[in-house]
């Protein structure tokens, strides 16, 4: 099942370059693209750390449990 949320951490695992027309138009507005991508990556890698803690002690009853291991399968 995807979720919007295992969209997007799928996605940071094989991100695409940015075009130049994108990384031009970040630099204009002071953004620096792939330094934010890296950041979005050390921070999704975190958030698996976090909620596979988080799951391990998750009530099988919980249908929370359900969420979070369908973001943790997208991580892997």
């Amino acid at each position: 099942m995807s979720t919007a949320s295992t969209t997007i951490v799928s996605n940071l695992k094989n991100p695409t370059a940015p075009t130049p027309t994108t990384l031009k138009a970040a630099s204009a507005a002071g953004l620096d693209i792939n330094g934010r991508r890296g950041l979005a990556q050390v921070k999704a890698l975190e958030l698996k750390t976090c909620l596979t803690l988080r799951a391990r002690v998750t009530d099988a009853g919980d249908g929370n449990l359900a969420t979070l291991n369908n973001v943790l399968a997208s991580l892997v």
